[in-house]
């Protein structure tokens, strides 16, 4: 199996990380019972949330870079590590929709950079299928902004009901370095001490 650490190790730009993960990584899971779990693939696709709840650990940049597979919770670790490294300026954002009850809404990780020449706020987007990119805004609450819009438009697609009662439900984090090997609710109940912007949305304080 190749190792990517060199070639990672190697990246100078966001722009050339974005190529570099576009190339070697892939949304999914490698689980602790050491099976793949990708969706969208017959194989696995219809007990992938199955095996997120499971057979799932927050994968470090060195277990990602091994296995070549990654939640969107993992593949920002491997940003927040190079961004971290290259000494940027970044936030790491959380989204989903909150109830007192199990539901099929999405939750979403990303990162947003600040551009060391222009000072653009870049929402650096991998895991996302259909907006995969390095989105560029004038403003911190125009990027938030922007992936919320996506949020709601993705769960739309999904099928999941959305109205004005349900928007109320949408919850946006920033968030801390999370632990390396936390579970799916590990992950998730470090979440709920991270600190909550969802007021950036109507442009409150």
């Amino acid at each position: 199996m190749e190792d990517l650490t060199l070639k990672y190790n190697n990246i100078l730009t966001p722009e050339e990380l974005f190529t570099f993960m576009e190339d070697n990584i892939k949304y999914g899971i490698h689980g602790t019972n050491n099976e793949d779990y990708i969706p969208h693939d017959e194989k696995t696709n219809g007990i992938f949330q199955n095996a997120c709840l499971n057979y799932y650990r927050l994968a470090d940049p060195k277990y990602l870079l091994k296995h070549k597979l990654g939640h969107c919770w993992d593949q920002v670790e491997l940003e927040r590590d190079w961004f971290t490294k290259h000494k940027y300026n970044f936030k790491t954002i959380f989204i989903w929709f909150l109830f007192d009850y199990e539901n099929s809404y999405s939750t979403h990780t990303t990162l947003i950079y600040q551009d060391k020449q222009t000072n653009d706020y870049c929402l650096f987007e991998h895991a996302d299928f259909e907006n995969k990119g390095i989105h560029h805004f004038k403003t911190y609450q125009d990027a938030i902004k922007w992936e919320y819009d996506k949020h709601i438009e993705y769960n739309k697609k999904q099928g999941n009901p959305i109205n004005e009662e349900i928007l109320k439900h949408i919850h946006i984090y920033e968030y801390e370095h999370p632990k390396y090997g936390s579970t799916f609710m590990d992950f998730i109940d470090n979440i709920f001490n991270a600190k909550e912007i969802t007021n950036i949305i109507e442009g409150e304080d």
